[in-house]
């Protein structure tokens, strides 16, 4: 079965080839294309000839999200494989130019200047300070950019669609959770470690609002992306008798305060966005504590997660990457490569594959189904797709290490934060 080229862009470093080598993928569940049959006298402008798309991934494949960049590229590759042995989309395979930025905006922001002219638009951007520094780019260049970030930050903004819910509404939907199943109580201390920036600060608007609004203190912690010892941090929210520990934080500090908060007494539940969690965790030696304590809020299905889609894309992306360890963000770059297959099929039906088309295309669907999140309305740019969010557990030697505990829901107080 034939997949997506997958090219090892000319900036991309070493870390990115090894990952391209091994989504060099042979066999994959189909799905049948609406559109992938025509297009023969479509409009197109950047990154589309009479054979391929060409579209741009921007990851971080060797830092801080490294683990989880590299499977998120590889279920990008998953769906845009499907769709090729399918047909294609308007009559032409999908190309994916791949590199690695590490976390590092400069170089990132040299990568964008090389590869924006040769893509129609961009399945992935990941990392906060990343989509910052190429915000206004991107909006000149009208390539559709979906950035692996929930921040309510990027809505509105030219060029650039957020998929999923925010990273405050996934926050406060795990604190109605925490409260229903007893594990936090009105008049509790809750603590939040955070990341500075669109990603942690934002987090923290969201704590901030439901604490007010459900009777809980806030004792909020800033730590740096690079910091892998959070005992002092810890130490400090333990003073402070927090009943939980929120964060908005890189799988490193999660880890870590895990680990420090079993070593000190602090048996409290942890409740994680998407990013603090990779399942190579469960096999260090805080990988106990995360079994009995860790809670995570997403609006992605965990990976090898009860549906037929997560079921589908567990098994093929197990086939292509034997001995890998899969993660949840698996399922978000299926996710987030279907809206924008969907997107291109709707321009293909109108004739304009443009950049501009795409875009104009992509916010005309108010109810993308992509098998693996709840039904997304794109039609409104100030506002996010969705305010449901999946809660799930640690479940050691699990595909993935989540498990489902809650069917994605939106809460009171999330419905009112979304409604601000």
């Amino acid at each position: 079965m034939k997949g997506p080229t997958m090219k090892l862009h000319r900036s991309t470093g070493l870390a990115a080839a090894a990952v391209v080598t091994a989504l060099a993928v042979s066999g994959c569940a189909t799905r049948a294309s609406e559109s992938g049959g025509g297009g023969g006298n479509v409009k197109t402008d950047v990154g589309v000839t009479e054979k391929t798309i060409t579209l741009g991934a921007m990851s971080d494949l060797s830092a801080v999200f490294a683990p989880l960049g590299q499977t998120l590229v590889a279920g990008n590759q998953l769906y845009f494989q499907e769709r090729n042995a399918d047909g294609g989309i308007c009559g032409r395979q999908v190309e994916l130019e791949v590199v690695d930025h590490g976390y590092d905006v400069q170089k990132a922001t040299s990568q964008f200047i090389d590869l924006e002219p040769d893509v129609l638009g961009f399945v992935q951007l990941l990392g906060s300070p990343v989509v910052a520094a190429l915000s206004p780019q991107i909006a000149s260049s009208g390539a559709v950019t979906i950035p692996t970030t929930w921040s309510t930050d990027w809505l509105d903004k030219e060029s650039l669609v957020v998929v999923g819910a925010s990273y405050p509404n996934d926050i406060i939907n795990g604190l109605d959770h925490l409260l229903r199943a007893g594990k936090l109580k009105a008049g509790d201390t809750i603590g939040h470690v955070y990341f500075e920036g669109d990603y942690g600060s934002n987090a923290v608007d969201g704590s901030e609002f439901a604490a007010g609004k459900l009777g809980l203190e806030v004792e909020a912690v800033a730590v740096e992306p690079t910091a892998t010892d959070l005992t002092s941090q810890v130490n400090r929210l333990r003073s402070a008798e927090v009943s939980a520990i929120l964060v908005s934080a890189g799988p490193r500090q999660t880890a870590s305060i895990a680990g420090v908060a079993a070593a000190s007494g602090l048996d409290v539940p942890i409740l994680a966005n998407g990013p603090g969690f990779d399942p190579a965790l469960l096999k260090t030696p805080v990988g106990g504590a995360l079994k009995k304590n860790l809670y995570v809020a997403t609006s992605y299905e965990p990976y090898a997660g009860p549906s037929e889609t997560a079921q589908k894309v567990a098994t093929a992306w197990a086939e292509a990457n034997k001995g890998k360890e899969p993660t949840i963000f698996v399922n978000y770059g299926y996710a987030s490569a279907a809206v924008l297959g969907q997107a291109l099929d709707a321009a293909c039906d109108n004739g304009d594959l443009t950049r501009a088309g795409v875009e104009e295309a992509l916010r005309g669907l108010d109810a993308v189904d992509t098998g693996l999140m709840p039904i997304l309305d794109l039609t409104d740019a100030s506002t996010m797709p969705t305010t449901d969010s999946f809660i799930s557990r640690v479940e050691a030697g699990k595909p993935g290490g989540l498990a489902v505990v809650e069917e994605p829901f939106t809460s009171e107080v999330a419905a009112e934060y979304a409604a601000r």
